[in-house]
Protein backbone atom coordinates (compact mmCIF):
# COMPACT_ATOMS: atom_id res chain seq x y z
CA UNK A 1 0.00 0.00 0.00
CA UNK A 2 2.78 2.35 0.66
CA UNK A 3 4.44 1.50 -2.90
CA UNK A 4 0.95 2.83 -4.08
CA UNK A 5 0.54 5.91 -2.47
CA UNK A 6 4.42 7.16 -2.69
CA UNK A 7 3.93 6.53 -6.77
CA UNK A 8 0.37 8.55 -6.71
CA UNK A 9 2.07 11.31 -4.49
CA UNK A 10 4.99 11.21 -7.04
CA UNK A 11 2.61 11.53 -9.75
CA UNK A 12 0.56 13.99 -8.94
CA UNK A 13 3.71 16.80 -7.87
CA UNK A 14 5.42 16.15 -11.37
CA UNK A 15 2.30 16.12 -13.75
CA UNK A 16 0.36 19.15 -11.88
CA UNK A 17 2.83 21.90 -13.41
CA UNK A 18 1.09 19.84 -16.77
CA UNK A 19 -2.24 20.19 -15.69
CA UNK A 20 -2.58 23.84 -14.76
CA UNK A 21 -4.26 26.48 -17.10
CA UNK A 22 -2.38 28.29 -19.32
CA UNK A 23 -2.33 32.00 -18.85
CA UNK A 24 -4.04 34.09 -21.83
CA UNK A 25 -1.24 36.08 -23.10
CA UNK A 26 1.60 33.89 -23.90
CA UNK A 27 5.25 34.24 -25.21
CA UNK A 28 5.32 36.95 -27.92
CA UNK A 29 2.54 39.13 -27.08
CA UNK A 30 3.71 39.38 -23.29
CA UNK A 31 6.97 41.04 -24.74
CA UNK A 32 4.97 43.18 -26.66
CA UNK A 33 2.22 43.94 -23.97
CA UNK A 34 5.49 44.94 -22.09
CA UNK A 35 7.06 47.56 -24.64
CA UNK A 36 6.15 50.85 -23.97
CA UNK A 37 4.58 53.22 -26.86
CA UNK A 38 7.99 55.27 -25.91
CA UNK A 39 9.89 52.41 -26.38
CA UNK A 40 8.02 52.06 -30.35
CA UNK A 41 8.94 55.49 -31.09
CA UNK A 42 12.43 55.45 -30.10
CA UNK A 43 13.09 52.17 -32.37
CA UNK A 44 11.03 53.60 -35.59
CA UNK A 45 13.49 57.06 -35.19
CA UNK A 46 16.57 54.66 -35.08
CA UNK A 47 15.48 52.35 -37.87
CA UNK A 48 15.03 56.06 -39.78
CA UNK A 49 18.47 56.88 -38.92
CA UNK A 50 20.02 53.89 -40.02
CA UNK A 51 17.91 54.07 -43.09
CA UNK A 52 19.47 57.70 -43.98
CA UNK A 53 23.09 56.29 -43.04
CA UNK A 54 22.62 53.83 -45.60
CA UNK A 55 21.39 55.84 -48.35
CA UNK A 56 23.95 58.24 -47.52
CA UNK A 57 26.36 55.31 -48.03
CA UNK A 58 24.93 54.29 -51.11
CA UNK A 59 25.33 57.88 -52.43
CA UNK A 60 28.98 58.45 -51.37
CA UNK A 61 29.78 55.25 -53.01
CA UNK A 62 27.97 56.03 -56.67
CA UNK A 63 29.44 59.65 -56.56
CA UNK A 64 32.90 57.67 -56.37
CA UNK A 65 32.02 54.98 -58.49
CA UNK A 66 31.24 58.29 -61.26
CA UNK A 67 34.55 60.08 -60.65
CA UNK A 68 36.92 56.78 -60.62
CA UNK A 69 34.75 56.02 -64.18
CA UNK A 70 35.49 59.45 -65.15
CA UNK A 71 39.25 59.99 -64.43
CA UNK A 72 39.90 56.63 -66.83
CA UNK A 73 38.26 57.88 -69.43
CA UNK A 74 39.96 61.05 -70.51
CA UNK A 75 37.85 63.78 -72.29
CA UNK A 76 38.27 64.92 -75.66
CA UNK A 77 40.40 67.91 -74.85
CA UNK A 78 42.78 65.49 -72.74
CA UNK A 79 42.81 63.23 -75.80
CA UNK A 80 44.19 65.59 -78.23
CA UNK A 81 46.76 67.04 -75.23
CA UNK A 82 47.95 63.76 -74.70
CA UNK A 83 49.82 63.09 -78.35
CA UNK A 84 50.41 67.06 -78.28
CA UNK A 85 52.17 66.78 -74.97
CA UNK A 86 54.42 63.43 -76.34
CA UNK A 87 55.32 64.70 -79.15
CA UNK A 88 56.64 68.63 -77.75
CA UNK A 89 58.25 65.72 -74.73
CA UNK A 90 60.54 63.67 -77.94
CA UNK A 91 60.91 66.65 -79.72
CA UNK A 92 62.61 68.65 -76.74
CA UNK A 93 64.85 65.40 -76.10
CA UNK A 94 66.15 64.85 -79.50
CA UNK A 95 67.18 68.87 -79.71
CA UNK A 96 68.49 68.36 -75.98
CA UNK A 97 72.39 67.85 -75.85
CA UNK A 98 74.24 65.10 -74.21
CA UNK A 99 76.76 66.42 -71.80
CA UNK A 100 79.06 63.90 -72.37
CA UNK A 101 79.51 63.73 -76.16
CA UNK A 102 82.93 66.07 -75.96
CA UNK A 103 84.25 64.09 -72.81
CA UNK A 104 86.69 61.13 -73.19
CA UNK A 105 88.81 60.06 -76.03
CA UNK A 106 87.73 60.13 -79.59
CA UNK A 107 87.24 56.27 -79.21
CA UNK A 108 84.87 56.15 -76.37
CA UNK A 109 83.12 58.95 -78.07
CA UNK A 110 82.73 56.83 -80.76
CA UNK A 111 81.43 54.16 -78.59
CA UNK A 112 78.60 56.04 -77.25
CA UNK A 113 77.41 57.22 -80.08
CA UNK A 114 77.24 54.26 -81.36
CA UNK A 115 75.32 52.86 -78.33
CA UNK A 116 72.95 56.02 -77.98
CA UNK A 117 69.97 54.73 -79.76
CA UNK A 118 67.26 53.42 -76.94
CA UNK A 119 66.59 49.65 -76.54
CA UNK A 120 63.53 50.34 -78.01
CA UNK A 121 64.04 51.91 -80.92
CA UNK A 122 66.11 48.91 -82.83
CA UNK A 123 65.13 50.03 -86.01
CA UNK A 124 67.19 52.94 -85.90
Amino acid sequence: MNKILTTAVISLVFSAPALADKPEVTGKEMKEAKVSAEAKTGTEKQALIAAEKRQMAEDKAMKAKEKRNSAEEPTEEGKEKMPKGLEAQSAKKAEQERKEMDKGSEQGQAARAENSKKWWQFWK
